[in-house]
């Protein structure tokens, strides 16, 4: 029976970058995570304080029927 070559540095290699690209994924997902938190958390602040009064616009006026004149 023939035994199978095994390349280890190639598969140490595959190995390396993979870990590289996990942890990679690993960071950018801790920065996402804390960014959606800070907004979060001052979306809750800013709803904890109460908003100003909103006051509404006066209606417009309409404007007056326009007259047109024929000779």
């Amino acid at each position: 029976m023939i035994h199978r070559r095994v390349d280890k540095e190639r598969i140490e290699r595959a190995d390396r970058e993979s870990k590289l690209a996990i942890e990679a994924e690993r960071v950018a997902r801790d920065a996402k995570t804390a960014r959606l938190r800070e907004q979060r958390l001052s979306v809750e602040e800013s709803a904890k304080q109460p908003s100003p009064v909103k006051r509404r616009r006066t209606a417009a006026k309409k404007p007056g029927r326009k007259i047109i004149e024929v000779d």
